[in-house]
């Protein structure tokens, strides 16, 4: 009798050893499972999202290598992880070479981003290689922005730019871009259009050699 007591016994054991590891492996399931990750206001596309989450245990790491991302935030709460990305701020979209170029040159694939976000980019890089911002346009470009409504910008054999304006006139800007540019468009931009009849182009490239020239 004593026996099967024992038998018993550890049978019934074995069951509830049994069933106490179903219950914790179901539970550990489940509630991984149930994990929400909610991304707040990232401007990436739901692939990239995806492939965040997949590597949420090493983030820092896998950040790293996405330049574009000026920095990020990741909360939990029980069962939801909240992720905040902060991108940098763009420059311009090159459709042609379909990456976004960021104020400080980085660049990144549009594919990495949602359709409002590339959207929102009202500058169009028109370069056959994406544009790079050297140190006279990244110090002037606002207050180039300020004296014309531009639309489309070019890089030119890797040392100027040319200016497409919203009424497709084209501003040809000299290599150095500096105050006393600056100064001269803006003293003398509305004479030039008022007394001119220039429709194409306003050449700028010899502005140093008190040379300009409009078509």
């Amino acid at each position: 009798m004593k026996f099967k007591l024992k038998e018993i016994s550890i049978y019934l054991l074995s069951i509830i050893l049994l069933l106490s590891s179903f219950y914790f492996s179901m539970h550990y399931l489940f509630n991984k499972d149930s994990v929400i990750i909610n991304f707040i206001d990232s401007d990436i596309n739901e692939d990239f999202e995806i492939e965040i989450t997949n590597n949420l245990d090493n983030i820092n790491n896998f950040l790293k290598e996405y330049l574009f991302i000026e920095n990020y935030l990741l909360k939990r709460k029980r069962n939801e992880i909240i992720i905040h990305l902060k991108l940098k701020q763009p420059f311009a979209i090159n459709n042609l070479t379909n990456e976004v170029i960021f104020t400080d040159n980085t660049i990144a694939p549009t594919s990495y981003f949602e359709l409002n976000f590339l959207d929102s980019i009202n500058l169009t890089d028109i370069s056959q290689n994406s544009i790079h911002i050297n140190n006279y346009l990244n110090e002037y470009y606002q207050a180039l922005s300020s004296l014309f409504d531009i639309r489309q910008i070019e890089y030119i054999d890797g040392r100027r730019y040319n200016l497409v304006l919203s009424n497709d006139r084209i501003v040809m800007l000299p290599k150095v871009i500096d105050s006393k540019l600056i100064y001269f468009i803006k003293n003398n931009i509305d004479l030039i259009d008022k007394s001119t009849n220039y429709v194409e182009f306003l050449d700028l490239r010899n502005f140093y050699n008190k040379t300009i020239r409009l078509k």
